[in-house]
């Protein structure tokens, strides 16, 4: 059993700079970057700008997926796609700070709340609660919403992924990542213009 916490994930304050336009860190369990860039059919294009331009790199357990600004690892297609046959999780912070902590095992959604305001996430998939609670013991001494808990709804979350996948996001994951590729086909215009949500 993973005994990692939110206070693992404290040294993301450093990056806090970097968060003002949002974020999706997706973790792969036991799935090799290339194995990641093969099932999203990834397109080498180290220019890209825009929608789906996502770094994948190496982890601790399997792979890490960061992409700015955007929703790559809620995305239907996307966790469909990436967790066959996996176990996947993604935390999701966007511009306006709201945020999603997702979990997926083999292409189906297992849970998914929003860990800045978990009791207003309504049960939809069968471990949320589990999760939920799961996702409390991340936060230590925690005893109510009032004490420090919304500052570090972030780092808890992160902790849950990595203690359901195995995976550990690094600092080194913030600074550079060997690959650099867009997935912008998911955010194509068949789709509507804009992504549907796991």
């Amino acid at each position: 059993m993973s005994s990692v916490t939110a206070d693992d994930y404290r040294w993301l304050e450093e990056f806090d700079y970097r968060f003002d336009s949002g974020f999706c860190f997706t973790f792969a369990k036991a799935l090799d970057p290339e194995d990641v860039l093969r099932r999203l059919r990834a397109v080498d294009d180290p220019d890209y700008i825009g929608p789906g331009g996502i770094e994948v790199g190496t982890a601790p357990g399997g792979s890490v997926v960061i992409e700015w600004g955007g929703y790559a690892g809620i995305m239907r297609d996307v966790v469909r796609d990436l967790s066959v046959g996996a176990v996947i999780a993604s935390v999701m912070r966007n511009v306006n700070w709201t945020a999603t902590f997702l979990y997926a095992v083999d292409g189906l959604v297992r849970a998914r709340f929003d860990p800045m305001y978990r009791g207003y996430s309504p049960a939809r998939h069968p471990d949320d609660q589990l999760l939920d609670r799961e996702y409390l013991n991340m936060i230590p001494g925690y005893q109510d919403p009032g004490d420090g808990f919304i500052d570090r709804h972030l780092q808890a979350a992160l902790a849950l992924a990595e203690h359901r996948t195995g995976v550990r996001l690094e600092r080194r994951h913030l600074q550079s990542m060997p690959s650099y590729t867009s997935i912008a086909h998911y955010y194509s215009l068949e789709h509507g213009g804009a992504p549907e949500l796991a």
